[in-house]
């Protein structure tokens, strides 16, 4: 099924030692169309009938989270799909998974070290999606955004939303919430430093990690047992 595999080291998305994880920088290649009737078959039946490239996305993710499930040493490395589509890890697991623009990856810890994580990895939106997408996930972040940080509007817009969206899939699993991204806010941001600060309405509040490079962002978020309690 694969015909060309690249590992990314170190991680971009900045994970601590808790975390295994594995990912591929060209999806398109490890997994080329078509996609074969073996490999189709190893498809949720939601998705047999998907558009290829959905299918290949899917694909990509599953794999890179088989191989940090084998890192971790997991009594298994099947990821199944909830209805909302959201992964089951195995037992004493917990994990994210992401992909855009032909990268994939995924991460997983063991839920006694790790009470949550998410990753998410966004391509560079361009100038005219920017303000549109500033619209919809964007609360009082805009205030956040100052030209001597030496990023464009666009870098900005595309870190709001892919630290969003880590912080969701974080969350998720441990509140069966879906949050809005009016939910959230991402208070303070050091693009030099790799790190965001976020809030919750009135529940939670964390630290993530992000990175620049290559065309895209890179976020995560890891929640301690520590920080659940304290909250």
């Amino acid at each position: 099924m694969l015909q060309a595999a690249r590992a990314v080291q170190p991680n971009p998305h900045r994970l601590s030692q808790h975390v295994c994880y594995h990912a591929l920088r060209n999806t398109d290649a490890a997994f080329a169309l078509p996609v074969s009737p073996e490999t189709r078959s190893r498809l949720p039946q939601s998705l047999r009938h998907a558009a290829e490239k959905r299918q290949r996305e899917f694909l990509a993710g599953r794999w890179c989270a088989e191989q940090a499930l084998r890192y971790l040493g997991a009594g298994s490395t099947h990821v199944a799909m909830a209805e909302d589509r959201a992964p089951i890890w195995p037992d004493g697991v917990v994990g994210s998974i992401t992909h855009a623009g032909g990268f994939a990856a995924a991460a997983v810890a063991r839920a006694a070290d790790i009470a949550g994580l998410g990753i998410d990895s966004e391509q560079i939106i361009d100038p005219t999606a920017a303000h549109d997408i500033a619209d919809i996930c964007m609360v009082d972040e805009a205030g956040l955004f100052k030209a001597v940080h030496g990023r464009s509007f666009c870098e900005f817009c595309t870190l709001v939303f892919s630290a969003k969206e880590a912080v969701f899939k974080c969350l998720f699993p441990l509140t069966r919430k879906f949050f809005e991204f009016s939910d959230v806010q991402i208070t303070s941001f050091d693009w030099n430093r790799n790190y965001f600060a976020w809030t919750t309405v009135g529940e939670h509040i964390g630290i993530g990690r992000l990175s620049h490079a290559d065309g895209f962002v890179h976020t995560s978020v890891e929640l301690s047992w520590l920080g659940i309690a304290a909250e």
